[in-house]
C-alpha cells in the first residue's frame, strides 16, 4: 500500500474549512493547518522532482549500483576473461620451434618482418596493425611503457674470431652478425660498448646467407677476408647454425669467451653460461673445450592495457605440462597465508571505499531533506504548544468544554497529517529510513496524539468541588 499525497492534502483543506466553522476565533490554530497545508505541497514536489533520473535522491543507488558493476567487470576483465590474442612474430622466428607454444591456447602467430615491426605493432603506431603481443629476442630496446616477459627459450651468445687476432691485443674491425638493428646486433653493440675497444666496428649483415640450410642449391657463401669476427646469438641446436659454425672453423675461426664481467648485470637480460666441450656437435666435437659465454632469452612484450588475465595465459604457455612432485605446493605455509591476507585486504579495500561513498552520498541527500523534516518538526512544536493550554479536566462550562474537545480532536487530526507526510518522504526514498530524524518526527506526533487522547477522556470525569472549614455549616 501506498501513501497518495493527493489524500493528504484534501485532508488539510477539509481540516481548513472544518476550523473556519468550528472554531473561527483561533487563528493560530488556522495558521497551523496552512502551514501542513503547505509542507504536503511541498512534498509532492519533492517527490515530483525525485522522479526525476538525474535526481539526487538516484545518486546513492546509482553509485552503488555503478560501483559495483565496475568492481564485477574489473575483475572478470583482470582474471577470469579469456580472449583471442595475437602475436607478432619476426620472420626469422617464425618457425616450428617457437610457433608450438602459441597453438596451446586461443592464441594466433603473425608472421612480421622484423622485431621493429613488433614492437610498432603493440605501440600504437599510427598505420601499424594492432597486435596484443610481440615475441622478440631480449636486448632489442622496448619503450619503458610496455611490458617485457621474460620465457624460457633462451639462445646462446656465439663469439668466434680468426685464429691470427687475439681481441686483447689487436682489435677487432669488421664483424660479421645478422640482421642490422635485430637480436645480434643488438646485443653486439652492448657488448662493444662493454668491451671498450675503442675502435669503430664495421657490421656485415650477412649471417642469414652464411646460415643456410644443408642441401639448398645455392652455393656456398664465401666469407670475406676483411671479415675479422662474428658475434651472433642464435640457437646453437639449430641446424642451419650447427652447418655455419663447422664452416666458420673451417675457415680459421675458433671460439673465443664475450666475457664482460660486472657489466653483464647492467644488461640484465645476460645470463653467464659455461658452455661444456661438444655442446653444438660431438662429431666433430664443438667446441673443443669448455667456453665462458652468455645465453639471451626471448621474451614477450605486451601492449598497454592487456589484461591480467591474458598475460596469466601467457604465462601458462611456457610452463612445463610434467611438473615435479613436491610437497610445498601442497602444504599451505606462512607466504600463502601472506598473500591471501593481502589479496583479503585488497579485496576489503575495494569493498569498503565503495561502501563509504555510498554512506558520503546518503549524507548528502539527508542534508538536502533536513530542512523538511526541520520544518515537519517545528509544526509537531506548534502544534504542541497550541494544545498545551487546552485542558478539559474540571471545565464546568459546557460550551468552553465543546470547544476544546474540537480543538484537541483537530490537532490530533493534524498530527496525523504530519506523520503521514512523513511517512510520504520515507516511502518515496527509501534511503530516508537510514535518518533518525523521520523516526523522530513519528515518535513526537505518537506521543503528542496520546496526551491529546488523555485530555479528551478527562471530559467524562466530574470534580466536585473541593469543601473547605469555613464553607461547613454549624
Amino acid at each position: 500500500m501506498n501513501l497518495k499525497i493527493e489524500g493528504i492534502i484534501d485532508g488539510a483543506v477539509r481540516i481548513r474549512e472544518k476550523i473556519d466553522v468550528e472554531l473561527p476565533g483561533h487563528s493560530g490554530l488556522a495558521g497551523a493547518v496552512d502551514e501542513v497545508n503547505r509542507a504536503a505541497q511541498e512534498a509532492q514536489k519533492v517527490a515530483l522532482r525525485g522522479r526525476n533520473f538525474i535526481s539526487v535522491s538516484r545518486l546513492p543507488a546509482a553509485f552503488l549500483g555503478l560501483a559495483l558493476l565496475g568492481f564485477l567487470i574489473w575483475a572478470y576483465w583482470n582474471f577470469f576473461l579469456a580472449t583471442s590474442v595475437s602475436v607478432a612474430v619476426p620472420e626469422r622466428d617464425f618457425v616450428d620451434e617457437n610457433l608450438r607454444y602459441f597453438r596451446k591456447a586461443k592464441m594466433h602467430a603473425v608472421k612480421v618482418d622484423s622485431s621493429a615491426e613488433a614492437i610498432q605493432r603493440i605501440s600504437g603506431v599510427p598505420l601499424a596493425k594492432k597486435a596484443d603481443v610481440a615475441f622478440i629476442q631480449a636486448g632489442i630496446p622496448v619503450p619503458d611503457s610496455l611490458t617485457v616477459l621474460q620465457t624460457p627459450i633462451l639462445e646462446v651468445v656465439v663469439w668466434m674470431t680468426r685464429k691470427e687476432i687475439d681481441p686483447k691485443t689487436r682489435p677487432v674491425s669488421v664483424v660479421l652478425t645478422n640482421v642490422k638493428d635485430e637480436g645480434s646486433h643488438s646485443v653486439a653493440k652492448e657488448f662493444f660498448h662493454r668491451w671498450n675497444s675503442g675502435t669503430k666496428v664495421q657490421y656485415r649483415h650477412e649471417w642469414d646467407s652464411l646460415a643456410k640450410l644443408p642441401g639448398t642449391s645455392e652455393p656456398r657463401y664465401q666469407i670475406p677476408p676483411e671479415v675479422d669476427a662474428v658475434f651472433v646469438v642464435v640457437n646453437v641446436a639449430s641446424e642451419r647454425n650447427v652447418e655455419a659454425i663447422k664452416q666458420l672453423l673451417s675457415e680459421g675461426f675458433e671460439f673465443r669467451s664475450p666475457y664482460i664481467g660486472a657489466h653483464a648485470a647492467k644488461l640484465r637480460y645476460a645470463q653467464e653460461f659455461r658452455m661444456p666441450a661438444g655442446y653444438i656437435s660431438q662429431q666433430p666435437e664443438i667446441p673443443m673445450q669448455e667456453t665462458l659465454t652468455y645465453t639471451v632469452p626471448n621474451v614477450l612484450v605486451a601492449r598497454p592495457g592487456i589484461s591480467d588475465s591474458a598475460l596469466a595465459n601467457l604465462s601458462k604457455l611456457f610452463e612445463t605440462e610434467n611438473r615435479q612432485l613436491q610437497s610445498k605446493d601442497f602444504v599451505f605455509n606462512a607466504t600463502d597465508a601472506s598473500e591471501m591476507f593481502q589479496g583479503l585486504d585488497a579485496f576489503l579495500g575495494i569493498l569498503i571505499n565503495i561502501i563509504l561513498g555510498f554512506l558520503a552520498l546518503l549524507g548528502l541527500e539527508m542534508w538536502v531533506y533536513r530542512k523538511r523534516f526541520h520544518e515537519l518538526n517545528s509544526l509537531v512544536s506548534l502544534l504542541s504548544m497550541l494544545q498545551s493550554n487546552k485542558d478539559i479536566l474540571g471545565e464546568a462550562d459546557p460550551l468552553k468544554k465543546s470547544e476544546k474537545l474540537h480543538y484537541l480532536s483537530t490537532v490530533s487530526d493534524l498530527l496525523s497529517l504530519i506523520s503521514a507526510i512523513n511517512g510520504f518522504y520515507t516511502q518515496e526514498n527509501s534511503s530516508l529510513l537510514f535518518n533518525n530524524q523521520s523516526e523522530v518526527i513519528h515518535q513526537r506526533c505518537d506521543n503528542l496524539k496520546l496526551n491529546i487522547q488523555l485530555k479528551i477522556l478527562h471530559a467524562g470525569i466530574k470534580l466536585e468541588p473541593i469543601k473547605t472549614p469555613n464553607s461547613e455549616k454549624p
